[in-house]
């Protein structure tokens, strides 16, 4: 019996459902490398040198949301708040490889939207935006 609980992330306890995710607009990936410095030598060889730990990274991309709707993820990801201490964000993330919910803290790059009508009524688009583990 698989552990998922109906949603793919959770955050300031929004699950973002509402709406859901693009049918293929949320990415994860919980173990990105950190390359440090890499070289080739003379004969050819890729040498990497690879940081101790490793990072989590998620891509986001939303249909068009009502105003309403664009409200509760615009608090959720804490998008009007400056400074580098208002943009961590505790998330739960499901991972298929592990059947598992994985809780990390992590930042999000600009997020930027626009207002746009869509089938007659006055929406909002998010440009797709990443969240990458600290």
């Amino acid at each position: 019996m698989s552990n998922f609980k109906g949603y793919q992330m959770k955050c300031n306890g929004c699950t973002f459902q509402n709406p859901s995710f693009k049918r293929e607009g949320f990415k994860f990936a919980p173990r990105l490398i950190q390359v440090a410095d890499a070289t080739t030598t003379a004969d050819g060889a890729l040498t990497m040198k690879v940081l101790p730990h490793e990072r989590r990274k998620i891509w986001c991309s939303f249909p068009p949301m009502t105003p309403e709707q664009f409200r509760v993820y615009y608090q959720a990801l804490k998008m009007g708040e400056s400074g580098s201490a208002n943009m961590k964000l505790s998330i739960e993330a499901y991972d298929d490889a592990t059947d598992s919910y994985v809780t990390d803290t992590y930042y999000h790059t600009d997020i930027m939207y626009k207002p746009v009508i869509y089938q007659g009524q006055r929406m909002i688009v998010i440009d797709d935006f990443e969240l990458i583990g600290h």
